[in-house]
């Protein structure tokens, strides 16, 4: 991910055409929090194959957070507030993201244990922009939201499907009529 990408993506003053939930930003967080525990890694060990696993696997991870962070950001429900938060940290996450990956780069050119030492700040700066945000995505949820991943939710939408499903089946059986018998 370059910072050309970061400001394609995020700093356009673009709505996005399409909005998604909270949810997806909070899953997309997943992907960088693994891409920044790769990355501490990839400092740490030095290995070429590492490092070049780290870059590929940051492309997606960096974007994909950047994007469901902005169509969540700008769904109709969401207040200035919550959306100026969540863009904010979504920004610091990848700033701080691009500024590990760059010490990364300075660990491979002379790798030194004060240089490695330094990883774990990069990564807490990264780790506090992804709970900050995860919190600006909790506050777009709102009141009236309920969790699609809820056991209950789940077991109401299937048996509210079910109960329509029967009721098209009487509606269709109720148009029926008997077949003429044989004489």
């Amino acid at each position: 991910m370059t910072e050309g990408n970061y400001e394609a993506v995020f700093q356009s003053k673009d709505v996005p055409e399409k909005t998604s939930s909270p949810e997806e930003s909070i899953r997309m967080t997943k992907g960088i929090t693994m891409a920044t525990a790769k990355a501490v890694a990839a400092g740490n060990s030095c290995r070429q194959e590492d490092v070049i696993a780290t870059a590929n696997l940051s492309r997606k991870a960096v974007s994909d957070m950047l994007t469901a962070c902005k169509q969540a950001s700008f769904h109709p429900d969401v207040s200035d507030e919550v959306r100026t938060r969540a863009l904010r940290f979504g920004t610091e996450c990848t700033l701080g993201y691009l500024d590990l990956l760059e010490h990364v780069l300075v660990i491979l050119q002379k790798p030194t244990p004060e240089l490695k030492q330094q990883l774990a700040a990069f990564s807490k700066r990264v780790a506090g922009a992804v709970t900050e945000l995860i919190q600006a995505a909790e506050a777009m949820k709102g009141t009236e939201w309920v969790d699609p991943e809820d056991p209950t939710v789940i077991a109401e939408t299937e048996l509210l499907g079910a109960a329509a499903s029967i009721e098209a089946a009487a509606k269709k059986l109720e148009q029926l009529k008997p077949r003429a018998k044989p004489k």
